[in-house]
């Protein structure tokens, strides 16, 4: 087994230089820093990377906190696709990622928690949700370092990742009206589902019909819960209440399938006689409807900017102000 020992041999340094090396300090020539490089190159050699962490006091490990248990989260493709994103950053950063889904959202605090004590993390990504304000506000007083997938409380400036459906679902509405549409459905994200909602995809939907000097109808709007079962069935309760429904914007992906399934079980054809604009326009959907048009869901940049912030909170010590992603449409 290769040892640090042999690496300081072969690069003509002392062993302490190569610890310095691997332990990033500034200390070394950037000369000296590249020949120990070479050395751990060619010989292979893979430093005890527990022990290194421990010396600088950090666990190079990231927490991930989805209080909505496992049956929701690895069968929801947006989550997945946020979580892609954050472990792409953070593995190419060096750091691993530590997901947990406690099955009940109480359970969220005592998870973070969990993952926080004796600093088995060096900082958490939190999934806005009820309770999420108490989390964030120990963190605040054990200085603790978080990033919020989302706005999680009114007048939040730091630390948070959000994404603002409202260009989007305005777009995906005028859209819809553009091709004579009147009777235009909306399965909207549960106001219940998130700590802190500003209700942002209701907002555009609103404004688009305004703008063309239509009235809003709160008979053409249903709360989602996000996943294929209740996209089906909130979509059957609009057109039985709404038989001249001709068009349909949905919050999420998996609420579309779920939409498309109910509106082929009724025997109606899909974008002739209901027009449906999904949510994410995750890869997935493009592949199995690529003519459907979409909301654009930043979720995998959205993940990516949230294991960036996180790491750049750690390595300055301090709060860094929150980012806003905007939605598009795409229209096919």
């Amino acid at each position: 087994m290769t040892t640090l020992y042999d690496v300081a041999k072969l690069a003509g340094v002392s062993p302490k230089t190569v610890s310095r090396v691997i332990n990033e300090s500034p200390l070394v020539a950037d000369k000296t820093r590249q020949r120990v490089l070479k050395a751990i190159k060619e010989l292979d050699y893979h430093p005890n990377a527990i022990a290194a962490s421990l010396k600088r006091n950090r666990s190079n490990m990231i927490g991930f906190v989805v209080p909505y248990g496992s049956d929701f989260v690895f069968q929801d493709p947006n989550m997945m696709e946020q979580l892609r994103g954050a472990h792409d950053y953070l593995t190419a950063e060096g750091f691993e990622l530590i997901v947990t889904a406690p099955i009940y959202k109480k359970d969220a605090l005592k998870e973070a928690v969990r993952l926080t004590k004796n600093r088995n993390v060096d900082g958490v990504i939190l999934y806005p949700s009820f309770g999420v304000d108490e989390i964030i506000n120990e963190f605040k007083e054990k200085n603790f370092r978080y990033v919020t997938l989302g706005i999680c409380f009114d007048q939040q400036k730091n630390n948070f990742v959000e994404v603002d459906q409202t260009p989007g679902s305005f777009l995906a509405t005028k859209h819809l009206l553009s091709l004579g549409h009147r009777k235009i459905g909306l399965i909207n994200k549960s106001r219940s589902f998130f700590m802190y909602n500003r209700d942002d995809l209701l907002m555009g939907y609103i404004s688009a019909l305004k703008e063309a000097g239509m009235e809003f109808n709160p008979s053409l709007v249903r709360e989602g819960d996000f996943t294929f079962e209740d996209g089906y069935r909130k979509c059957q309760n609009l057109i039985e209440e709404n038989p001249d429904l001709s068009a349909l914007i949905c919050a999420s992906d998996p609420m579309t399938y779920g939409v498309i399934k109910a509106i082929c079980d009724r025997g109606l054809n899909l974008n002739r006689e209901i027009e449906v604009v999904a949510g994410d326009n995750l890869p997935l959907t493009q592949k199995m409807f690529p003519d459907l048009s979409s909301i654009t869901n930043p979720s995998y940049e959205q993940g990516r900017l949230a294991g960036k912030m996180i790491v750049e909170i750690i390595n300055e010590s301090q709060d860094i102000p929150g980012i806003t992603l905007k939605t598009e449409l795409v229209i096919r």
